[in-house]
Order: structure tokens, then C-alpha cells, then sequence
């Protein structure tokens, strides 16, 4: 290999190296950003419904109607859905941000491993840039894993809040039964979207590391074990 060649090779690796700082960066905005308006919002709607909130009206004091007593039961759950949805919004850009990582990650892995060929083992090493062969939990890089798993934590852990709230809530004994199984199926919604949309992603990266060039949803389920088989 001449020297122009290692050294364009070279510039690719510190430029992949610079994208990746500033890919990680992007994130980590984006991921504080989000988890600020969340714990804000709903942290001050939680702090302020009372477990005699009413359903619909807020509850206000009698001397001074400006000031509130506290936040419907309502407020809270709209509150708690912006919050879960405003969450998943950010999963699915990390998600995307991740996978699309991971495709490039595979191209320029084979343009590197077709122009050096048997010199790539002694510049690269074998694994260290190779994005294939990642399971369900790991298939996108570090950084938007830890993202990821800290999204869906933060997600439980409103869902859990929520429910403590109403288990000590008085007017929610008064709802009806399917009114209740209702509003929780309402709220698990944003929580089970974000867990189909990391399964959708990890689908597509299993995709593109089995080298086919049709679109994952556009394949039967016969063709897609068939060509898992091999």
C-alpha cells in the first residue's frame, strides 16, 4: 500500500474518531435537555396534587382564588403522558442516531478491510471496528445504550410514581373498574412503544449486518428465518 493511501486512511480514522466526540456530545445535550423539562414538568405537578385532588377541577384556596391547593387528578396524568412521550421522542432519536452509527460504521469497516486486505489485521486488529456480531441488548454503541437504559428507567420510575399516587388517591376508588384498567393501559402505551421501537432498530441492524439490500419490513417472516438459517 503507498503512502497517499495510508495517509487518506489515516485522516478517515481521526475524522471518524472527531464525529464520534461530537456524536457523543449531541447526545448527551439532547438526553439533559429532555430529562430536565421531564423532572421539572411532572416533578411540580406531582408535588402539587394532593391525594384529595379531584378528578377534573383544581383545587383552590378559599381566601385567595389564585392560589392553588392542588393540581387535578387529570393534570398529573396529562403531565405524566407528556413526560412519557417526550421520552420516548428522545429514545427514538438516540435509537435512530445508534443505528444509523452502527451502518456506517459497517461501510467504512469494509472499504477499510477491501483496500488494505491483509494489512488491516495488523492496523485494526480483528474486532475493535467491526459493528457485527452484537445480541439483542448491545447492538448500538455504549454511549446510546446507556441512554437508552436510562430512559426506560426514568420511564418506569414515573409509571411507578403514578401509581403510588393513585393507590393513595380518594376519588380513584370512586372511578369505575374498566375506567381505571383504562387510564393504566393509557399510561403503559408510551413505555411499551419505546421497547417495539429498540426491537424494530435491533431488527434492522441485524439486517444490514446479514448483507441484504431489501428492507427488513418488506420481507416475509419465511425469508427472514430462512436467510437466518445461513
Amino acid at each position: 500500500m503507498n503512502k497517499k493511501m495510508r495517509d487518506d486512511l489515516l485522516k478517515s480514522f481521526n475524522d471518524q474518531f472527531a464525529t464520534n466526540q461530537n456524536h457523543g456530545q449531541l447526545l448527551f445535550i439532547q438526553f439533559l435537555s429532555a430529562i430536565l423539562v421531564v423532572l421539572i414538568g411532572y416533578g411540580y405537578i406531582y408535588a402539587n396534587t394532593s391525594p384529595e385532588a379531584k378528578i377534573w377541577v383544581t383545587m383552590r384556596d378559599p381566601k385567595s382564588t389564585k392560589d392553588i391547593v392542588s393540581y387535578a387528578v387529570t393534570h398529573l396524568f396529562g403531565a405524566l403522558l407528556i413526560s412519557e412521550l417526550i421520552l420516548t421522542l428522545l429514545a427514538t432519536v438516540v435509537l435512530n442516531i445508534g443505528y444509523s452509527f452502527r451502518r456506517d460504521q459497517l461501510v467504512i469497516y469494509k472499504l477499510r478491510k477491501a483496500t488494505l486486505g491483509e494489512e488491516y489485521k495488523d492496523m485494526f486488529g480483528t474486532m475493535s471496528f467491526n459493528p457485527s456480531g452484537q445480541n439483542f441488548w448491545d447492538f448500538l454503541p455504549e454511549f446510546n445504550r446507556m441512554f437508552i437504559f436510562g430512559i426506560a428507567t426514568l420511564q418506569t420510575l414515573l409509571l411507578i410514581s403514578f401509581f403510588i399516587f393513585t393507590y393513595h388517591s380518594v376519588c380513584w376508588t370512586a372511578w369505575a373498574i374498566w375506567c381505571r384498567i383504562l387510564v393504566c393501559l393509557i399510561a403503559l402505551l408510551p413505555g411499551l412503544w419505546t421497547c417495539w421501537l429498540y426491537s424494530n432498530y435491533y431488527k434492522k441492524y441485524y439486517w444490514i449486518m446479514s448483507d441484504s439490500t431489501v428492507h427488513y419490513s418488506k420481507v416475509s417472516k419465511a425469508e427472514r428465518l430462512k436467510k437466518r438459517e445461513y
